[in-house]
C-alpha cells in the first residue's frame, strides 16, 4: 500500500484504522462454465482492490496492475472474473477505533490467474 499511496494513487488518510479482512480460502477455482465464456483468459498476476460494504460485502473488484503488461487492455475481463469469484465470499467489514465503519473500504490483494494443471 506504501507503493501506491506514494504513487499518489492512494490516500494514506482516507485508510480506515483495521483494514478489511478476506475469510476465504487462498486458492479458488473458476466454474467452467464461466471460463469457456471467457475463453481468452490467460495467466497474469493482478494488483487488485476488492470494494467491501460496511457489512463485509463484496461490492466490485477493481484491476489496478495487470502482469504482463500486454493484458491491459482486457483489465475488465480479469475484473468480471474477480467479481465471480469473489461475489460470494466472506469478509469482515472494515473499521476505526471508535467502533465506526466507511461505507465502502478497499481491501488491497494480489492475485495469481493459472491454469489447474500448473503451480
Amino acid at each position: 500500500m506504501s507503493n501506491l499511496i506514494q504513487a499518489g494513487r492512494l490516500r494514506q488518510d482516507a485508510l480506515p484504522d483495521v483494514i478489511a479482512l478476506y475469510k476465504g480460502s487462498d486458492t479458488k477455482q473458476l466454474d467452467s462454465s464461466f471460463l469457456v465464456h471467457n475463453s481468452g483468459l490467460e495467466p497474469a498476476q493482478l494488483l487488485a482492490s476488492l470494494i467491501i460494504d460496511h457489512n463485509g460485502n463484496f461490492q466490485q473488484a477493481v484491476v489496478l496492475e495487470i502482469e504482463p503488461a500486454r493484458l491491459q487492455s482486457q483489465k475488465s475481463t480479469y475484473e468480471q472474473v474477480l467479481s465471480e469469484v469473489f461475489k460470494t465470499e466472506n469478509f469482515i467489514a472494515a473499521h476505526n477505533n471508535d467502533g465506526t465503519k466507511p461505507g465502502l473500504s478497499n481491501l488491497y490483494v494480489r492475485i495469481k490467474i493459472q491454469p489447474t494443471n500448473s503451480k
